[in-house]
């Protein structure tokens, strides 16, 4: 009567791989969620702060420049180039914050897919369990087919 344990092995297996896919697919849009918050703070706080940090400095610089009275013998150094050096250090910090929340977001989504994945591959696993105890339950009745007709009738 060992098919009966194999039918119940199988059953099992099935509900295990499908409880453990719906697990996986949960952590997925938790990760797929967490990776959207992220990237929505840095567009609404973090993004803000550092335009509003850059333009402080630029404007401290500014005025430092207008303090310091104009001098125009030194090649490089005239304020407005300062200014204009200013202005691509701060369009390259803001792009440079911007790729890396792009990234990050990229790699959340990402790992998301790949928990998503993991969970159709548990689910596989459960299935295969389920045929494979079904196919030793019906190896088991024919193998002892004379034993359990004798007990049935």
């Amino acid at each position: 009567m060992a098919f009966i344990g194999n039918i119940f092995g199988a059953y099992a297996g099935k509900q295990l791989g499908k409880y453990n896919q719906d697990l996986y697919n949960l952590q997925a849009r938790i990760d797929k969620r967490n990776a959207e918050i992220k990237l929505a703070t840095f567009k609404k706080v973090e993004e803000p702060r550092l335009k509003r940090d850059l333009k402080r400095i630029k404007s401290n610089l500014f005025v430092n420049l207008l303090k310091s009275g104009v001098d125009v013998d030194r090649i490089g150094e005239t304020p407005y180039l300062m200014m204009l050096d200013q202005e691509v250090e701060n369009a390259f910090e803001i792009s440079i914050a911007n790729y890396n929340a792009t990234v990050n977001y990229q790699n959340e989504i990402n790992r998301s897919l790949l928990t998503q994945a993991r969970g159709a591959g548990e689910k596989y696993k459960g299935d295969i369990t389920y045929r494979t105890e079904l196919a030793k339950a019906g190896g088991d009745i024919i193998m002892n087919k004379s034993y359990y007709e004798s007990l049935l009738g």
